[in-house]
């Protein structure tokens, strides 16, 4: 007896036939020259409303699980938006994400430890920013657990090449930022992507 089968994907440029597996839902947009533009983050924000039906929603269907997206540091950004932060020169610092807790004093008690723990590993601190968020599309149920969500900004050392080896110290600067005794998680804070996030529980 004859199996009818159909032939799987051929190898086609980037495309690789043998690392193909499922995954819970995800779109990529590039520029192949390496060119910043709005268009890739248009683009992106498309896949994310197309992927919609695969996010988990409540029983009411008004409250997601989340979904985000990953791009370079937006430095021109960043330079138009803040103007309480000297920031250096693009490629010169880091950011992370925060998630903290709507409590101010327990907020402001977990940003303090993490600029001790810089100070203390040789990182100069910038300053925090509050990030901007649009409320009035959310639920209550979200409304309620929201958290209050901050970029901190960190300058690379001089003595520090960018790429990897500042990317160890930032991981460093993590790692001891979410020891258990702290009970405070740094999802990651690496010094290329900007949508690294942190949570505090």
């Amino acid at each position: 007896m004859q199996e009818n089968r159909t032939e799987g994907p051929q190898m086609t440029d980037l495309y690789c036939p043998e690392l193909e597996h499922d995954n819970c839902g995800i779109g990529a947009v590039v520029n192949l020259k390496g060119e910043r533009s709005h268009k890739t983050v248009d683009d992106a924000l498309t896949i994310v409303e197309r992927l919609e039906h695969r996010a988990g929603k409540d029983a009411m269907g008004q409250t997601g699980d989340g979904v985000g997206i990953l791009l370079q540091l937006p430095h021109d950004y960043f330079l138009k938006h803040i103007t309480d932060i000297k920031l250096p020169e693009d490629g010169s610092f880091a950011v992370g994400m925060f998630f903290f807790s709507q409590d101010e004093l327990k907020r402001n008690q977990a940003k303090k430890i993490f600029e001790m723990v810089l100070k203390k590993e040789g990182l100069h601190f910038l300053g925090w920013r509050e990030v901007p968020t649009y409320d009035e599309v959310l639920s209550a149920q979200a409304l309620e657990c929201r958290p209050a969500i901050y970029q901190a900004f960190i300058e690379k050392p001089r003595r520090v090449e960018m790429g990897l080896p500042f990317d160890r110290k930032l991981y460093v600067v993590r790692r001891i930022f979410e020891r258990p005794t702290v009970r405070l998680t740094c999802a990651r804070c690496p010094a290329v992507p900007s949508s690294t996030k942190g949570c505090f529980w």
